[in-house]
């Protein structure tokens, strides 16, 4: 695995920017052939954050600065065991938190084989219930091992590691639809943003400004891209450096959607995709570190 490593950066861009300030991040684009830690403070530890291929779905792994691992989504169905064999490779053989960012089986479906085969400590749920065969099976899976489930508070925070902050920016109490009942994360780590936005609708983005900072570096774009989300006044508050478009190739629902891959170049943000690779980032909280094959051509 070492090898491959060491041949996928002979090919990777690796980006890192300074976040000492909004208007002052200075960006270095490089070709390496040896591992790009050495870019890093030796002495502070790394938070990472996989963006997963998975198909036409949502999973992000997040391992802590601690150790304590978060994976939000698992995809679909077929997606839990492509997650289980990525976790052994990563050396993790439990999952701290899972969070379930809503009902949906792009989403939930792979969290039920990851749960019949890797201990895990804690579900986190967006609260909305389903009528669906996927959401019954999961539900069942969870009780029947045991595995306490929680549904999240808008506002709260996940205590997995004291360095780093995890807020819910929403979550599906009194929500009608799946998406709008997304829970939202804003992941902090010393200057470093994550803002995850599940499938979440414009409608959902309107009242997160209305109530929370959502400036983040680093955006998980909601719904896949679909021109229901991401909206430009959302994109102007965030004002990410970096977007990650999650879906499959010649996925039937036409994500991402054009106009909205147009939107985020037209701002000058890097867009990222996961229908080719994983995305792989990492953070010592001063810089952010990217190693993807994944950016997603320019537009005409």
């Amino acid at each position: 695995m070492r090898g491959m490593r060491i041949i996928l950066l002979l090919v990777s861009v690796l980006l890192c920017f300074s976040l000492n300030s909004a208007s002052a991040k200075r960006y270095m684009i490089s070709i390496h052939t040896t591992s790009p830690l050495h870019m890093h403070r030796q002495h502070l530890s790394k938070m990472k954050v996989s963006f997963l291929k998975v198909g036409q779905g949502d999973a992000t792994l997040i391992i802590m600065p601690n150790g304590q691992t978060m994976l939000i989504d698992g995809g679909p169905y077929e997606a839990g065991e492509v997650i289980i064999q990525k976790l052994i490779e990563k050396g993790i053989n439990h999952l701290d938190v899972i969070v379930s960012t809503h009902p949906d089986m792009d989403h939930i479906g792979g969290v039920i084989p990851i749960v019949e085969q890797m201990p895990v400590s804690l579900i986190l749920d967006s609260g909305k219930t389903y009528s669906s065969l996927t959401y019954h099976t999961y539900r069942n899976n969870i009780k029947k091992r045991g595995i306490p489930f929680v549904s999240v508070k808008e506002g709260q925070y996940i205590p997995l590691d004291p360095h780093v902050s995890i807020q819910v920016l929403n979550n599906g109490k009194s929500k009608d639809e799946n998406n709008e009942s997304s829970i939202v994360l804003k992941v902090r780590y010393g200057k470093a943003d994550f803002l995850l936005m599940g499938d979440a609708d414009v409608r959902t983005e309107h009242e997160i400004l209305k109530q929370f900072d959502v400036h983040a570096d680093v955006l998980k774009v909601g719904h896949h891209g679909s021109y229901t989300s991401t909206s430009e006044t959302f994109i102007k508050k965030v004002e990410p450096q970096f977007a990650i478009l999650s879906y499959g190739s010649s996925n039937p629902y036409g994500h991402p959607h054009q106009s909205v891959v147009k939107r985020l170049k037209r701002h000058g943000i890097m867009v990222y995709r996961t229908n080719k690779s994983t995305v792989e980032m990492e953070t010592d909280g001063e810089h952010i570190m990217l190693e993807s094959s994944g950016l997603m051509p320019l537009l005409k």
